[in-house]
């Protein structure tokens, strides 16, 4: 009986090293991912989502506030200039059933007006705070956008984290919500990633507030199908957690859901939120130039 429960043993060990033979080395994983965030922040960029985003706390503060609902579009837009970057922001169209007034078709400008596309990143960070306003709770938050996690594993962000990967999983990854949109296939790679470089990509009331997650990806086409970010500032803790399992868009996979905790430091209640996407359309401006007679 003891030998018979060793030999198990021994087969599911050589199956486990036998899986891990089969993966490439952790450089050659992050090189097909970083080119995967590459080719979709150029695919994705000017797409527009519509999100509905729920917000509950379990304890009311000022303006004594438990539950949110917003409607928003939700834009990747890339910018010119100095950044030569990719901006994600919410533009905030509805609360609690109840249409935003001011909103004046800011989308449209950001596209249209020669004069905005100037300081477009300005633009979309304006856009972005003023959005956050209607968060409740008292943590200040504009960070929590889906595709965050995916510009960490941009060329350009690498280097500021170290990473490891594994496969030990199955089903519903250890610590993700038990909903199906975070259900993975067996075979799914797990990227470990932890901040090690300061100043950090995340600041916290102006402080270095580091972040480390897990990103999970698919291995024959290094689509990223599920993100953890878990941010450590000063005052509060934060727990961003996205699913990818949308219809694919020219092989890009799309945000579907969106799950946040937030729980301050030396207090005892949370914040929490739950975001759904759909209404996927690529934002365009088409001009008609008229031309007649001079005007005498």
């Amino acid at each position: 009986m003891q030998t018979r429960v060793v030999l198990v043993v021994l087969v599911l060990l050589f199956e486990a090293a036998a899986l891990a033979d089969d993966r490439p080395p952790l450089a050659v994983v992050l090189q097909r991912v970083a080119d995967y965030v590459v080719r979709y922040q150029q695919v994705i960029s000017g797409v527009v989502a519509e999100e509905h985003y729920v917000q509950n706390s379990d304890k009311s503060e000022r303006p004594f506030v438990t539950h949110r609902e917003l409607k928003s579009d939700l834009l990747l837009l890339k910018t010119e200039g100095e950044s030569n970057g990719y901006v994600q922001f919410r533009d905030v169209y509805e609360v609690d059933g109840e249409p935003v007034h001011d909103r004046n078709d800011r989308l449209l400008k950001l596209f249209l007006d020669p004069s905005q596309q100037k300081s477009a990143a300005k633009q979309a960070a304006e856009i972005m705070n003023e959005s956050a306003r209607y968060n409740i709770g008292s943590v200040l938050r504009n960070v929590n956008t889906p595709m965050l996690v995916m510009i960490f594993f941009d060329p350009t962000y690498q280097p500021h984290f170290k990473h490891s990967i594994s496969t030990e999983h199955k089903g519903t990854p250890r610590g993700l919500p038990r909903s199906d949109a975070f259900k993975l296939a067996a075979d799914a790679w797990e990227i470990d990633f932890e901040e090690v470089s300061t100043p950090t990509i995340i600041q916290g009331d102006q402080m270095d507030a580091k972040s480390h997650g897990r990103i999970w990806v698919d291995p024959e086409t290094s689509r990223v199908l599920l993100t953890e970010l878990v941010n450590e500032a000063k005052t509060v803790r934060t727990t961003i957690r996205v699913s990818y399992q949308s219809q694919a868009l020219e092989g890009m996979l799309l945000p579907v859901e969106m799950r946040e905790t937030y729980q301050p430091k030396n207090r005892f209640y949370t914040f929490e939120g739950e975001a759904t996407y759909g209404n996927f359309r690529r934002f365009a401006v088409n001009t008609v130039e008229v031309i007649g007679e001079p005007k005498k």
